[in-house]
């Protein structure tokens, strides 16, 4: 998995993983705690419905998220340029966009063991 500012690319069927922490306006750490939400969701652009993958993270570890993908997760996936972003739904109710709509390219593979 390569990351260049919000883009990502990586290779289809690879294991990879993101940890998401939250800071303030100031920069101090906002710890992520129970009943806060973690959504990753990859879409083909942001104007379609339909999720290609979405991973949702529930517990925390020293309060950030770790967002885990499996080879399965992408193994089936055609390669090409998708959109993602992950969102924040806080335990309040309150909804923040953590990294909004970016480029995430899916790379064809060789071995598809």
């Amino acid at each position: 998995m390569k990351i260049k500012g919000t883009n990502i690319s990586m290779l289809r069927g690879d294991t990879a993983a993101i940890t998401v922490s939250v800071t303030d306006s100031a920069g101090a750490s906002v710890p992520l705690e129970a009943g806060d939400i973690v959504y990753l969701t990859l879409k083909k652009s942001v104007d379609t419905e339909a999720k290609v993958l979405q991973k949702v993270v529930t517990d925390f570890i020293d309060g950030t998220a770790l967002i885990e993908l499996a080879p399965g997760d992408t193994h089936d996936i055609k390669p090409g340029i998708y959109m993602y972003d992950i969102q924040l739904t806080r335990a309040n109710g309150k909804v923040y966009t953590i990294v909004g709509p970016s480029n995430w390219t899916i790379e064809g593979d060789v071995t598809r063991d």
